[in-house]
This record gives C-alpha cells, sequence and structure tokens, in this order.
C-alpha cells in the first residue's frame, strides 16, 4: 500500500509540473503582430481626421479670409497748377522796353510788372506801365524784352501757389462713376514712396470730343510745400470701393465647366473645390460675393484637384502659383 501510495503521489507531482510549464510557455510566448503598416485588432486604420497633412500631401500656399477693404481704381496722369490764375495783359500794342519783374517773384495788386512803348514812327517815345490785376505769384512770363505786343497777348500770368489743383482727363466710360468728392491717391517724383490724399472738386459738364475724356480737377487734402505749382502727378482714382469685402488674388480663381471657383481647405487638411460669385475686381484681387465665409482657408498657389490631401507651405517660403 505504501509503495501504491509514492507512485500516485508522483504522478501527481509530474502532471502538476507540466500543467505550469504549459501555462508559464503561454504567458512568456510572444503573441502574433498585427499585419505591417496595419492598426491592432479592434482599431479602424488612422486617417486625416485629426487636422494634420498626410504624408504625400501637396505643398500649397493659402489666405484666411478677412474682411478687408477692395478698390477699383483708374490710373491717370495730371498736372499741378494754381487754382487761382490771372492772365496779365497790355491796354495798348506796342513794344516791350522792360520787364521789372522775374518767373516767380511775389506782386502785390497794381504792381508794375513791365513796361510797353505803344508810340508808332514819327511819335514821341513814351513808356505805358503793364501792372498786375491781383496780388499773387508770377507763374508765367511769356514775354521777353524787344518783343511786340497786342492788347490780346499774355505778358504774364498770376496765381496763388497756396492753394493748388490737379487736373486730370478721365476716359468717357468711366463717366457714370465720377461725382464730387471721390477720393483719389496721388504720388510725385520729388517724394518717392510717399501718397498724398485727394478728392474730386469739379468736373467738367462736357466731353471733349477729340479724345473723348472729362476735365476733372482734383484737390489735395493737405498743402505741401514740396509740391509745386507745374508738376507732374500720378493718380489713382478710387472709382469704386468696397468696405468688409471678402477679398482673394485673382490667381486663386479656377475654371471649372465654365464658372468660376476656389479651392478651399477644409479642417482635415482637404482641398475643396467651391463656386463662387465675382463682385467688385481690380488689377491683383476679387471681391466674393457669395460661396465662401470669414474664416475659411483659400489656396492661393499650388496644383491641386477636389479631394487632394494638402498643407501649408512653411514660413517664409514662397510658392508660385500654377
Amino acid at each position: 500500500m505504501i509503495k501504491g501510495d509514492m507512485i500516485a503521489k508522483v504522478i501527481v507531482i509530474i502532471l502538476i509540473a507540466v500543467f505550469l510549464g504549459v501555462a508559464a510557455f503561454n504567458m512568456l510566448a510572444p503573441k502574433a503582430s498585427p499585419a505591417a503598416g496595419g492598426p491592432p485588432a479592434g482599431m479602424q486604420p488612422a486617417g486625416n481626421s485629426s487636422g494634420r497633412p498626410a504624408a504625400n500631401a501637396i505643398t500649397v500656399s493659402a489666405k484666411t479670409l478677412q474682411p478687408e477693404t477692395i478698390r477699383q481704381v483708374v490710373k491717370l496722369n495730371g498736372d499741378v497748377s494754381s487754382q487761382s490764375e490771372v492772365n496779365v495783359m497790355p491796354d495798348t500794342s506796342g513794344k516791350i522796353t522792360r520787364i521789372v519783374k522775374n518767373l516767380g517773384d511775389t506782386v502785390q495788386q497794381g504792381e508794375i510788372i513791365a513796361y510797353i512803348d505803344p508810340s508808332r514812327a514819327g511819335q514821341s517815345y513814351s513808356e505805358n506801365p503793364v501792372t498786375s490785376p491781383v496780388g499773387g505769384t508770377i507763374t508765367s512770363l511769356p514775354v521777353t524784352t524787344g518783343g511786340t505786343v497786342s492788347s490780346a497777348t499774355v505778358i504774364a500770368v498770376i496765381g496763388s501757389l497756396d492753394n493748388l489743383k490737379i487736373t486730370i482727363y478721365v476716359a468717357e466710360k468711366y463717366s457714370a462713376y465720377l461725382r464730387r468728392g471721390l477720393p483719389a491717391i496721388v504720388s510725385f517724383a520729388s517724394a518717392p514712396g510717399e501718397e498724398f490724399a485727394a478728392s474730386v472738386s469739379a468736373i467738367s459738364p462736357v466731353v471733349n470730343n477729340k479724345n473723348r475724356t472729362i476735365e476733372t480737377t482734383l484737390l489735395l487734402a493737405k498743402r505741401d510745400g514740396r509740391i509745386k505749382q507745374g508738376m507732374f502727378a500720378s493718380v489713382y482714382l478710387v472709382i469704386r470701393e468696397e468696405n468688409r469685402a471678402l477679398v482673394i488674388p485673382r490667381g486663386a480663381i479656377k475654371n471649372y465647366n465654365g464658372d468660376p471657383t476656389v479651392y478651399v481647405m477644409d479642417e482635415n487638411s482637404i482641398a475643396r473645390r467651391i463656386p463662387i460669385t465675382l463682385g467688385l475686381t481690380n488689377d491683383s484681387d476679387v471681391q466674393i460675393i457669395s460661396g465662401l465665409k470669414e474664416g475659411d482657408r483659400i489656396i492661393t498657389a499650388g496644383s491641386v484637384t477636389d479631394g487632394s490631401p494638402v498643407r501649408i507651405v512653411a514660413a517664409g517660403l514662397s510658392l508660385d502659383s500654377n
């Protein structure tokens, strides 16, 4: 009996050892891994739901829409002159014997500018003075000593240099936009990089039938001593303006089946094609009337299609539009 009990205990010990060995093996053996590149069991493949661009994303430039001002302007050339100019003419015909004032001199009303000899052959010599009818600055002196003049000859032009105007000629096709108070931006070669505010003060009621333009007068908002009569002015006349508009670069607009569209970068960094309605345009920008909203990220450069994964070009770098 004792021998049989011993055999039974040995068998039990062996079975326990085998069981423990199998359990230890199962615990220490490596588990099967998911397929390469795949997610663990029970998880969905990773996508762009986090908003991060995919590895194969196309690099683009983008603009976040915010309300701004867009202007439609007409570029013109203008000439600076005095607002009040008076032509000085003699009372009689004759020969100029003396000019006592110079170009740029300031004169008072009644002050003598020149003398004329109205006598004829056989008559006694006498000088008639030519006086200024107003006070101001001599802005033109087109005669010389010894020249013959008539009562219709302009001896001098007197103007006020404190009150200047800019004369421009606006094409007939823009006549519907012309009105008093229309703003303009003016620049001069004497003040490079600076801009001066001006506005329309007078508009000719007729169109020049030779060049189909309308004579228009601008006044500067502030007097500046650097601006002088006779200067050439570069003028940007603002014929239309929209404030708090959604504005995008013209290069961002694409054509799809004959309609204007843009590509918007959505929250998952995917390009989405959006149809739009255009408003005011100028040389560089376009107002968007419908299709977009404030905060939209508009792709302004980069070759994309609807559904393309995209990433924005790094700060400080540029991307040419395609």
